[in-house]
């Protein structure tokens, strides 16, 4: 799902069936951002901030790799696709980026990388407090992506998203990456997402949800996902390139088994409101911690945090309802119209 995706109340379906436990899948990825920037998360000394970071953008690039495939593999008029993807992330960013800007000017060149979303390519161009935005890039590169293969040849996706994703593997491995907000060390969670649509939509799917809905393979995954997630500072991490292949099995097991423990707790209303405005409130939140809200010494940070929270939410809910849902409509009705010059035609 992508982050504006992340922002929709409703839950991607899986052979009819509702799938309330994907909103709760991206409750938690926010929630999990949010405590990595705004909190500090040690254990014996050592700082997991990092790693809780890394473990919820995985289950946010896996979310959006699996809806952008599924939305190509139903074949959208090229057109359509690219406004409503456009449409869904663009206005809200740019409105969060010129309000930042007023206060914290860039030169143009910085501008124009963040406008055009490429500010995560090498020379990097990010910049606090929106230096976050290397997600919002690597987004929609992925987007432009799916058009070009939408536009020429919609069926490449079957051999050449798990290509890419088997050759980012190799490239990270072979240069020792962790973690990273450069395009090709990271894309690889968006690629599983992908791969993952694919195997949804083949075959080989119901031999798979047999294996996943197994007992206790729901808490395996998950705890081999922390795992895979960890970052220590001092060495590197190898389960971390595992890390894509983990989340998108995890995120399969919980479809396979909708009717699991865990994936009821994930369709509760509260993770269900919280991923309805956890796109506002991924791109609001360092900005936010940016104002008076953020400042002070430790003690006087901290004391403030539940006064930002508030502000966070208010924010968000203001800006996914009022911002990202006027251009969310404005989106379908763009898709519809073009559906309706083909049929005319």
């Amino acid at each position: 799902m992508s982050l504006a995706d992340a922002a929709r109340p409703h839950a991607p379906v899986l052979g009819g069936e509702r799938q309330p436990a994907l909103d709760g899948v991206r409750a938690i990825s926010i929630l999990a951002v949010l405590w990595t920037h705004l909190f500090p998360a040690r254990l014996g000394g050592v700082a997991l901030n990092e790693s809780l970071g890394l473990f919820g953008m995985a289950l946010f690039f896996i979310l959006s790799g699996y809806l952008i495939t599924g939305q190509l593999l139903k074949r959208p008029p090229v057109s359509a696709f690219v406004a409503r993807r456009l449409l869904r992330v663009v206005p809200a960013a740019w409105i969060c980026l010129a309000l930042v800007w007023l206060v914290h000017p860039v030169d143009l060149e910085t501008a124009l990388s963040y406008l055009l979303f490429y500010a995560n390519l090498p020379p990097q161009h990010l910049t606090p407090p929106v230096d976050h935005f290397w997600s919002l890039c690597l987004e929609v590169q992925f987007y432009m992506l799916a058009a070009l293969l939408l536009w020429m040849r919609p069926r490449a996706v079957w051999w050449l998203f798990p290509v890419l994703l088997l050759a980012t593997t190799a490239l990270r491995i072979g240069h020792q990456v962790t973690a990273s907000s450069v395009t090709w060390f990271r894309c690889d969670d968006l690629l599983a997402g992908a791969c993952l649509a694919l195997l949804m939509h083949s075959r080989h799917w119901p031999a798979v949800r047999t294996r996943l809905a197994r007992r206790g393979m729901v808490p395996l995954l998950l705890v081999t996902l922390l795992a895979c997630s960890f970052l220590p500072h001092a060495a590197l991490n190898p389960l971390s390139f595992l890390r894509p292949y983990v989340a998108a099995a995890f995120v399969g097991a919980l479809l396979a088994q909708p009717a699991h423990g865990l994936s009821r707790q994930l369709g509760r209303p509260f993770f269900v409101y919280v991923a309805s405005i956890s796109y506002a409130l991924y791109i609001w939140h360092l900005p936010l911690a940016a104002t008076w809200l953020g400042t002070g010494d430790t003690a006087i940070k901290y004391l403030k945090r539940p006064l930002l929270l508030v502000a966070l939410v208010l924010v968000a809910h203001v800006s996914t309802f009022q911002v990202e849902h006027r251009f969310n409509e404005l989106a379908k009705r763009v898709g519809h119209g073009r559906r309706q010059r083909l049929k005319e035609v």
